[in-house]
Protein backbone atom coordinates (compact mmCIF):
# COMPACT_ATOMS: atom_id res chain seq x y z
CA UNK A 1 0.00 0.00 0.00
CA UNK A 2 1.28 3.52 -0.81
CA UNK A 3 2.57 5.79 1.81
CA UNK A 4 -0.39 8.43 0.19
CA UNK A 5 -3.13 5.88 1.60
CA UNK A 6 -5.01 6.31 4.55
CA UNK A 7 -6.27 2.60 5.35
CA UNK A 8 -9.79 2.76 7.27
CA UNK A 9 -11.82 -0.15 9.06
CA UNK A 10 -15.65 0.45 9.35
CA UNK A 11 -17.21 4.13 9.26
CA UNK A 12 -18.41 6.52 12.10
CA UNK A 13 -21.80 5.99 10.49
CA UNK A 14 -21.77 2.82 11.91
CA UNK A 15 -20.72 3.43 15.50
CA UNK A 16 -23.51 6.00 15.22
CA UNK A 17 -25.92 3.23 14.29
CA UNK A 18 -24.92 0.61 17.38
CA UNK A 19 -22.71 -1.68 15.30
CA UNK A 20 -19.69 -2.04 17.19
CA UNK A 21 -18.49 -5.51 16.41
CA UNK A 22 -15.12 -6.21 16.62
CA UNK A 23 -14.33 -6.52 12.51
CA UNK A 24 -10.59 -6.59 12.31
CA UNK A 25 -7.77 -7.35 14.70
CA UNK A 26 -4.90 -5.40 15.78
CA UNK A 27 -2.57 -7.84 14.33
CA UNK A 28 -4.19 -7.61 10.87
CA UNK A 29 -4.75 -3.50 11.22
CA UNK A 30 -0.85 -3.11 11.38
CA UNK A 31 0.26 -4.72 8.39
CA UNK A 32 -1.87 -1.79 6.55
CA UNK A 33 0.06 0.87 8.58
CA UNK A 34 2.59 1.74 11.41
CA UNK A 35 0.51 5.22 12.67
CA UNK A 36 -3.46 5.20 13.20
CA UNK A 37 -6.30 5.60 15.71
CA UNK A 38 -9.20 3.68 16.30
CA UNK A 39 -11.47 2.21 18.70
CA UNK A 40 -12.19 -1.27 20.74
CA UNK A 41 -15.22 -3.57 19.97
CA UNK A 42 -18.28 -1.70 21.87
CA UNK A 43 -16.11 1.41 22.23
CA UNK A 44 -13.84 -0.28 24.36
CA UNK A 45 -11.56 2.72 25.25
CA UNK A 46 -9.61 4.51 22.34
CA UNK A 47 -6.08 3.51 20.32
CA UNK A 48 -3.36 5.16 19.21
CA UNK A 49 -0.53 3.21 16.75
CA UNK A 50 2.97 5.21 16.67
CA UNK A 51 6.30 3.46 15.25
CA UNK A 52 4.34 0.25 14.34
CA UNK A 53 3.30 -0.40 17.92
CA UNK A 54 -0.71 -0.10 19.23
CA UNK A 55 -1.23 1.56 22.72
CA UNK A 56 -4.80 1.33 24.59
CA UNK A 57 -6.45 3.53 26.85
CA UNK A 58 -8.85 2.06 29.37
CA UNK A 59 -11.45 3.63 30.53
CA UNK A 60 -9.93 4.31 34.20
CA UNK A 61 -6.96 6.22 31.95
CA UNK A 62 -4.32 3.18 32.21
CA UNK A 63 -2.61 2.56 28.80
CA UNK A 64 -1.82 -0.94 28.16
CA UNK A 65 -0.02 -2.57 24.79
CA UNK A 66 -3.43 -4.70 23.56
CA UNK A 67 -3.29 -8.61 22.22
CA UNK A 68 -2.99 -8.54 18.70
CA UNK A 69 -6.21 -10.40 18.87
CA UNK A 70 -7.77 -7.37 20.03
CA UNK A 71 -10.97 -5.88 18.08
CA UNK A 72 -11.76 -2.83 16.23
CA UNK A 73 -14.93 -1.53 14.55
CA UNK A 74 -13.18 1.36 13.33
CA UNK A 75 -9.98 2.46 13.19
CA UNK A 76 -7.59 4.06 10.07
CA UNK A 77 -3.79 3.59 9.61
CA UNK A 78 -1.37 4.44 6.89
CA UNK A 79 2.33 4.11 6.66
CA UNK A 80 4.22 7.13 8.21
CA UNK A 81 6.12 9.33 5.98
CA UNK A 82 6.12 12.54 7.61
CA UNK A 83 8.25 15.58 6.68
CA UNK A 84 8.84 18.13 9.17
CA UNK A 85 6.70 21.61 9.11
CA UNK A 86 8.05 23.60 11.84
CA UNK A 87 7.75 24.34 14.83
CA UNK A 88 4.95 25.39 17.22
CA UNK A 89 4.96 27.31 20.95
CA UNK A 90 2.36 28.55 23.31
CA UNK A 91 -0.67 28.08 20.93
CA UNK A 92 -3.86 26.40 21.26
CA UNK A 93 -3.88 23.01 19.58
CA UNK A 94 -6.86 24.25 17.13
CA UNK A 95 -4.82 26.46 15.68
CA UNK A 96 -1.91 24.74 15.28
CA UNK A 97 -3.11 22.15 13.15
CA UNK A 98 -5.88 24.74 11.62
CA UNK A 99 -2.15 26.15 10.43
CA UNK A 100 -0.45 23.20 9.12
CA UNK A 101 -3.35 22.22 7.04
CA UNK A 102 -4.16 25.95 5.57
CA UNK A 103 -0.56 26.29 5.12
CA UNK A 104 -0.13 23.57 2.64
CA UNK A 105 -3.42 24.63 0.95
CA UNK A 106 -4.41 20.81 2.09
CA UNK A 107 -7.99 21.61 2.84
CA UNK A 108 -9.40 19.17 0.35
CA UNK A 109 -7.76 16.25 0.95
CA UNK A 110 -7.06 14.00 4.08
CA UNK A 111 -3.63 14.91 6.27
CA UNK A 112 -2.21 13.09 8.79
CA UNK A 113 -0.39 15.22 11.37
CA UNK A 114 2.15 14.71 14.00
CA UNK A 115 2.90 16.88 17.03
CA UNK A 116 5.84 15.24 19.35
CA UNK A 117 6.36 17.91 21.91
CA UNK A 118 5.64 19.42 25.25
CA UNK A 119 1.97 20.62 25.58
CA UNK A 120 0.57 23.26 28.23
CA UNK A 121 -2.52 21.35 28.74
CA UNK A 122 -4.01 18.27 27.38
CA UNK A 123 -7.37 16.91 27.64
CA UNK A 124 -8.52 13.01 26.63
CA UNK A 125 -11.04 10.67 26.84
CA UNK A 126 -11.54 7.32 26.96
CA UNK A 127 -15.34 5.38 27.32
CA UNK A 128 -15.90 1.81 28.94
CA UNK A 129 -16.82 -0.96 26.58
CA UNK A 130 -19.87 -2.74 26.52
CA UNK A 131 -21.60 -5.73 25.23
CA UNK A 132 -24.60 -6.44 22.92
CA UNK A 133 -26.88 -5.13 22.96
CA UNK A 134 -24.73 -1.87 22.41
CA UNK A 135 -25.68 1.80 23.42
CA UNK A 136 -25.74 4.63 20.77
CA UNK A 137 -22.32 6.56 19.81
CA UNK A 138 -24.55 9.26 21.94
CA UNK A 139 -24.92 7.11 24.96
CA UNK A 140 -21.59 5.71 25.17
CA UNK A 141 -19.92 9.32 24.95
CA UNK A 142 -22.88 10.82 27.49
CA UNK A 143 -20.38 8.27 30.12
CA UNK A 144 -17.13 8.38 28.90
CA UNK A 145 -14.06 9.42 31.66
CA UNK A 146 -12.01 12.71 30.97
CA UNK A 147 -8.61 13.00 31.79
CA UNK A 148 -6.61 16.41 32.08
CA UNK A 149 -2.79 17.12 31.96
CA UNK A 150 -0.62 20.17 32.47
CA UNK A 151 2.74 20.59 31.17
CA UNK A 152 3.13 16.80 29.60
CA UNK A 153 5.30 15.72 27.32
CA UNK A 154 4.13 13.71 24.24
CA UNK A 155 2.86 12.47 20.65
CA UNK A 156 -0.52 13.78 19.21
CA UNK A 157 -1.42 11.86 16.10
CA UNK A 158 -4.01 14.16 14.17
CA UNK A 159 -6.31 12.78 10.88
CA UNK A 160 -7.82 15.70 8.80
CA UNK A 161 -10.57 15.00 6.74
CA UNK A 162 -12.64 16.95 4.34
CA UNK A 163 -16.26 18.14 5.48
CA UNK A 164 -17.91 15.84 2.67
CA UNK A 165 -16.62 12.74 4.40
CA UNK A 166 -18.47 13.77 7.43
CA UNK A 167 -20.08 9.93 8.46
CA UNK A 168 -17.49 7.99 6.46
CA UNK A 169 -15.07 9.48 9.46
CA UNK A 170 -14.52 12.99 11.54
CA UNK A 171 -14.92 15.23 9.37
CA UNK A 172 -11.92 18.37 10.77
CA UNK A 173 -9.20 17.00 12.94
CA UNK A 174 -9.47 13.70 14.89
CA UNK A 175 -7.11 13.34 17.45
CA UNK A 176 -5.09 10.86 19.90
CA UNK A 177 -2.67 11.15 22.33
CA UNK A 178 0.17 9.21 24.10
CA UNK A 179 2.43 11.16 26.72
CA UNK A 180 5.78 9.71 27.10
CA UNK A 181 5.57 8.21 30.78
CA UNK A 182 2.22 6.74 29.26
CA UNK A 183 0.29 8.27 32.23
CA UNK A 184 -2.41 10.00 30.02
CA UNK A 185 -3.42 9.46 26.01
CA UNK A 186 -6.61 8.64 24.84
CA UNK A 187 -9.30 10.67 22.14
CA UNK A 188 -8.15 14.25 22.36
CA UNK A 189 -10.87 17.08 23.32
CA UNK A 190 -8.64 20.22 23.60
CA UNK A 191 -5.17 21.26 24.60
CA UNK A 192 -2.51 23.80 24.27
CA UNK A 193 1.17 23.67 22.55
CA UNK A 194 3.89 24.66 25.25
CA UNK A 195 6.83 23.76 22.36
CA UNK A 196 6.38 20.83 19.96
CA UNK A 197 7.62 19.99 16.30
CA UNK A 198 4.80 19.36 13.78
CA UNK A 199 5.30 17.23 11.06
CA UNK A 200 2.78 16.31 8.58
CA UNK A 201 1.63 13.95 5.51
CA UNK A 202 -0.90 14.29 2.89
CA UNK A 203 -2.86 11.56 1.72
CA UNK A 204 -4.64 11.62 -1.36
CA UNK A 205 -6.66 7.80 -1.78
CA UNK A 206 -8.64 6.24 0.83
CA UNK A 207 -8.51 2.14 1.35
CA UNK A 208 -12.53 1.52 2.94
CA UNK A 209 -13.04 -1.64 4.35
CA UNK A 210 -16.93 -2.54 5.44
CA UNK A 211 -17.61 -5.33 7.49
CA UNK A 212 -19.79 -7.02 4.48
CA UNK A 213 -20.00 -10.39 6.28
CA UNK A 214 -21.89 -9.32 9.54
CA UNK A 215 -25.08 -9.96 9.98
CA UNK A 216 -25.67 -6.64 11.89
CA UNK A 217 -24.16 -4.73 9.04
CA UNK A 218 -26.13 -6.32 6.47
CA UNK A 219 -29.68 -5.58 8.42
CA UNK A 220 -29.08 -2.64 9.37
CA UNK A 221 -30.96 0.46 7.85
CA UNK A 222 -28.44 3.53 7.41
CA UNK A 223 -30.11 5.87 5.61
CA UNK A 224 -30.45 8.61 8.68
CA UNK A 225 -27.88 11.06 7.83
CA UNK A 226 -29.03 13.40 10.00
CA UNK A 227 -29.15 11.27 13.31
CA UNK A 228 -25.46 10.53 11.82
CA UNK A 229 -24.34 13.66 11.94
CA UNK A 230 -25.28 14.99 15.02
CA UNK A 231 -24.34 12.28 17.22
CA UNK A 232 -20.57 12.37 15.87
CA UNK A 233 -21.38 15.93 16.98
CA UNK A 234 -22.33 14.89 20.41
CA UNK A 235 -19.45 12.85 20.51
CA UNK A 236 -16.67 14.71 19.09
Amino acid sequence: MSNSTLFQVGTMQLLANSLLDGTMSIGDLLKHGDFGIGTGQGLDGELIILDGKAYHTLVSGECETPDASFTTPFAAAHHGDFKDFGQAENDSLEEVLNNAVAALRAQNQFVALLVEGEFETMTTRSAAGSQKPYPSLTEAAEKQQVFNGTKVKGRLLSYYAPAIYQGVTVAGFHSHFLADDHNLSGHVLTGKVLNATVKVQLLDTIEQVLPVDNADFKAADLTDLTMVHKAIEAAE
